[in-house]
Order: C-alpha cells, then sequence, then structure tokens
C-alpha cells in the first residue's frame, strides 16, 4: 500500500467523521422528544453510524502521529503540534462563553466562565479538546512505546485495554444490578494508564499498519449486524427508562469499538485497490482541511439555527436534515472566510496562513475550481 493511497482513505474517514459529528450535534433535540415515533426510529439509525465519528477522530490522530518520525520531537510538539490545537481552542471557547452567557452580560460571568475552563467545557462538543489535548501530550512517549514494541506486545496492550475499558463495562451496564460488582474492578486494581480513549488512539496505529488483507464482506457484515444491535439495544433501553439511553452508542462500549474499527478498515481495505480520480481526491483533501475548524465550530451554529428553525424535536426527517445542510454550509462558509484573512485564519482554524492558501482558503478554491473547469473542458474538446 503506498503512501498516496495512506492519505486518500485517512482524508475519506476524516471528511465522513467531520459530517457525520455535525448531524449528531443537529439531532441531538430529535432523540430526546416524540420517542418511538418514525423521525425517533430513523434519526436513531442514522446516529448508530455516526456515532462512530469521535472513535474515527482518535483513531486517525493515533494513526498519523504515531507513523511520524518527528512525533519523538518534544520540540515539534510544543511549538507546532500542541499551539495548533490549544490556540483554537481556547478562542472558540471563549466565544462560546460569550455566546451563552445570559445577557445582560456580566463581566465578572465571563472572567469566571473563562477561569473554569480547565475543569468545565465552555459548550458541550468541546469535551474532545479536553481528551485529545492529552494524548497529543503523550504523544512522544506513546510513539517511543510503539516503536520499541512488538506488533505481539502492541496487540497484547490492546486487548488489556479492550477488556479493562471496553469489554467489563458494557458487560456491567447492561447485566441486572445485583450482577454489577461482578464485572467492576476493584478501585486499587488500577489499570487507568490503559483507560479513556488511549486505546483508539493505538488502535488507529495498529490497524493502519496491519498490512495483512481482512475480508470486506466480513467486515460488512460485522459493521450490519453491530449496527442493528445498537439500533434495537437503544431502543429497548430508551423504552425502559422512559428518556432517551446513550449506553450502547457510548464511545469506549464493545458495540462502539467493533463497530468504529470496522469502518476504519473497511475504507483501509476499500482503498488497497481503488484511487480516487484527481478531481475528486483534491475536493477530499479540502474537504480534510476544514474538518478542525468546522469541528470547534458547528455546536455553536447548531444551536444558532436550531433555535431559529425549531428542530428540537424536529417534526420530520425531511427537516432534520435540510438544518443538517444548512448548518453545514453555514459552517464551512465561516471556515473558508476565516482561513483566507491572516488576523483570523490560524486563531480560528489552528492552520498557519500558508498552509490555508495550499489548501482551503478562498483564493486556493477559485484556484482549484477553474483549474478544474478547464480540465473539464479539455476532457469533452477530446
Amino acid at each position: 500500500m503506498n503512501k498516496k493511497n495512506y492519505v486518500e482513505y485517512v482524508d475519506v474517514l476524516r471528511v465522513f467523521s467531520m459530517f457525520a459529528v455535525v448531524f449528531l450535534h443537529t439531532a441531538a433535540g430529535s432523540l430526546r422528544g416524540n420517542i418511538g415515533s418514525g423521525t425517533w426510529h430513523i434519526t436513531n439509525a442514522l446516529t448508530t453510524v455516526f456515532s462512530t465519528s469521535v472513535p474515527i477522530f482518535f483513531m486517525i490522530s493515533g494513526a498519523m502521529l504515531m507513523r511520524s518520525s518527528k512525533t519523538e520531537s518534544l520540540k515539534i510538539t510544543y511549538t507546532e503540534r500542541l499551539p495548533k490545537l490549544i490556540v483554537p481552542f481556547i478562542i472558540w471557547s471563549t466565544i462560546a462563553v460569550l455566546y451563552f452567557t445570559p445577557r445582560p452580560i456580566q463581566i465578572t460571568n465571563v472572567i469566571k466562565s473563562i477561569l473554569y475552563m480547565p475543569n468545565q467545557a465552555a459548550t458541550v462538543h468541546l469535551w474532545f479538546m479536553y481528551a485529545i489535548i492529552p494524548l497529543y501530550i503523550l504523544s512522544p512517549l506513546l510513539k517511543k512505546m510503539v516503536d520499541a514494541l512488538s506488533k505481539e506486545l502492541i496487540k497484547y496492550m490492546l486487548i488489556l485495554w479492550f477488556i479493562v475499558s471496553s469489554l467489563l463495562p458494557t458487560i456491567a451496564v447492561l447485566v441486572p444490578n445485583e450482577l454489577k460488582p461482578i464485572f467492576t474492578l476493584y478501585p486499587n486494581f488500577d489499570m487507568n494508564f490503559l483507560g479513556g480513549y488511549i486505546g483508539y488512539f493505538l488502535i488507529g496505529y495498529y490497524l493502519m499498519t496491519y498490512e495483512k488483507k481482512v475480508s470486506k464482506r466480513l467486515l460488512l457484515s460485522i459493521i450490519v449486524i453491530d449496527t442493528f444491535l445498537i439500533i434495537l439495544g437503544t431502543w429497548y433501553a430508551t423504552v425502559k427508562i422512559g428518556e432517551y439511553s446513550e449506553d450502547f452508542k457510548a464511545y469506549v462500549r464493545v458495540f462502539e469499538v467493533m463497530l468504529s474499527g470496522s469502518i476504519f478498515l473497511l475504507v483501509k481495505e476499500y482503498f488497497r485497490n481503488y484511487s480516487m480520480n484527481p478531481f475528486m481526491f483534491k475536493w477530499i483533501q479540502i474537504l480534510s482541511a476544514f474538518s478542525f475548524g468546522v469541528y470547534l465550530m458547528h455546536n455553536l451554529v447548531v444551536v444558532y439555527i436550531g433555535n431559529r428553525l425549531n428542530i428540537w424535536p424536529a417534526q420530520s426527517i425531511w427537516m432534520l436534515l435540510v438544518a443538517f445542510i444548512i448548518i453545514t454550509v453555514i459552517t464551512m462558509i465561516a471556515i473558508i472566510i476565516f482561513a483566507s484573512i491572516k488576523i483570523t485564519c490560524y486563531p480560528l482554524t489552528g492552520m498557519s496562513f500558508k498552509e490555508a492558501s495550499r489548501t482551503c482558503n478562498i483564493q486556493f478554491l477559485w484556484g482549484n475550481w477553474t483549474q478544474s473547469k478547464d480540465i473539464k473542458n479539455d476532457n469533452v474538446s477530446m
């Protein structure tokens, strides 16, 4: 598998995850109202697949960082990679604080919310930043570790993570209360170093470097069966407690680990013997460049548009899809504009203006569009 194909399937996964996470937050209100309606069931099914977006983001980050020789450098980590995460995170958190602070704004409340940022996310979707930043901080150590470990030991570590952080907690949630202690580890049985999202980080690297072919039919079967189980499980748990339950969609539950990993592998296997045409590949790269900025901004647009279109809960799946399209378009246009202005580019997108000029700002997009039209015209005239 050549380097070009690596970029292709990673960018495809990143673009999928970008759109999927926007849909998840657009649909959040619809899952918490009109339970059992046709709209609710369709939304439940769609969000089952799209809930893999966050695990896939973790896997992509782990795969790309563990693959790069630059990851060992503390200088690059602290002068290049972490600032690209932290600066936009702080800026968008501050914007969220200003947006959500009750009117009239009292400066003391704003200052208090900003000072509380290390302990409390300014808006719900920014929890991801509190999980990914520590992994970037640890990435030089993790890089040294995975380079030193054999494939078997990496597999052993992932199996331990799966058992401790995914399998046992999943069983504990599903069994009756009197059986929960059987599957809950004693607090002093300390395996916290294998907890959280570090497993996804390393799974991404493991799957990217796994060179044996995996049957696409097998992967598709796992995806279909797992998706069906999550849909039914979510419906059952929701009806049982009388409100929307995310037990089956929790990011570190067995069901999500299996589904996310299978989708990652399926896309990788598909691009083992397939390469996109240059036109499509170019636009996938462009959309991929938007992903971080779109993630940071989209929920503010979701709240603003959702309140004005009264989509919580949406009265129909069509209204939900229209809202999703509107929110996505507005967010992407805003990120393009921010990336096209030097003073806003880095603080709001995490990209340098030079990088944006090569990938996704207005000047680049216009040049790419005119070039694409010229290529099409040349093909027609041949």
